[in-house]
């Protein structure tokens, strides 16, 4: 997955007599449980990221234990191994990554089960959705409440007897460009032969080629609506931005404009605000348990519990044994490329 949403502690500040305390943590006694994080995607191998929740305490951070010594299995519906997925080294990542090799099919019922040493096992079910038809008919660059933003107009079919629970997005993923040369009909990587590069690359024989190498590192790209249908009308109205856009449907088409901000669709060294890269925005179909958990996250981004006088909300969460989401996923997925690359 390409990018991970993370569950922070919510603490609640007192008011008390129209004046603010700082009051003490108290002992916290609970005990650390498994979090699994996975979006089961159609047409790509199972990707389930682990990590061990911390009590809150002073001093302690809110980032997940590393578990490098689960054992992560895809099941079928009835519970048939289908795979063991293997630990994966990934530094960019604050869970433990568990990769499998099984392309996963879609209008087909995945069951994930982690096993953690002295830990409750976990296990969770998702569905991913059938194939359903999206057209993207029209873009434009213009002007939403004042912010520069790129339009989409997107016309999604119905699936008959479905209801559909729809997700759109936007990330920037960054790009490296890396210098290759030819010498002797061998192709050598210049960062990993920079002796060998600085004595020849005078040559007339050498070639010298520049590639785009793709990371897994993402900005997530602020996004709009003014469509009184999406489900965001139930968290903060049409004017704010989001991480995602939501609409439930069932049997009818959908055609509606999808706004992201045009601030990150170039990078401008002397802002800072984006990486170089490609634009990805995500017109996805998933399973009910993942678009529950998808908006329950909205809701906490605009209330954190943060004020004692609002109920903290809880995100949404489709696992037994342990926290977090699988969820199924059927996605189209349009590049844009603004950078020079």
């Amino acid at each position: 997955m390409k990018y991970l949403f993370k569950l922070l502690p919510v603490m609640c500040a007192v008011v008390l007599m129209g004046c603010e305390q700082q009051l003490p943590v108290p002992p916290n006694s609970a005990k650390p449980r498994t979090v699994v994080y996975s979006e089961l995607i159609a047409g790509s191998q199972a990707e389930v990221r682990v990590g061990k929740s911390k009590p809150v305490a002073p001093g302690v951070d809110n980032q997940f234990d590393l578990v490098e010594n689960a054992t992560v299995q895809l099941m079928d519906k009835n519970g048939q191994i289908l795979e063991t997925l293997s630990y994966v080294r990934d530094p960019s990542n604050a869970m433990s990554v568990y990769k499998g090799k099984l392309i996963l099919e879609s209008a087909k019922n995945y069951k994930v089960q982690v096993l953690v040493p002295e830990m409750k096992p976990v296990t969770a079910m998702a569905s991913i959705p059938p194939p359903f038809k999206v057209e993207l008919t029209d873009t434009l660059r213009t002007l939403l409440n004042g912010r520069p933003v790129l339009r989409f107009h997107f016309d999604i079919s119905p699936l008959p007897g479905v209801r559909q629970y729809l997700v759109m997005e936007a990330l920037k993923q960054s790009v490296s460009l890396d210098t290759f040369f030819t010498y002797h009909g061998v192709r050598y990587h210049k960062a990993e032969h920079s002796d060998l590069y600085d004595q020849v690359k005078n040559d007339p024989s050498v070639t010298i080629s520049k590639d785009s190498i793709f990371l897994n590192d993402y900005l997530r790209i602020p996004c709009y609506t003014q469509d009184e249908n999406a489900d965001n009308n139930q968290i903060g109205g049409l004017n704010e931005n989001y991480n995602s856009i939501l609409f439930t449907q069932m049997g009818r088409p959908l055609s509606t404009n999808f706004y992201i901000n045009a601030t990150a669709l170039i990078s401008s060294p002397a802002e800072a605000i984006a990486p170089v890269g490609r634009v990805l925005v995500y017109v996805k179909s998933v399973s009910k348990e993942y678009y529950d958990f998808l908006l329950t996250y909205e809701k906490v981004k605009r209330n954190p519990g943060l004020n004692s006088l609002i109920q903290a909300i809880q995100l949404r969460s489709n696992t037994t044994g342990g926290l977090g989401v699988v969820g199924g996923c059927y996605e189209k997925v349009y590049y844009l490329y603004y950078d020079t690359l």
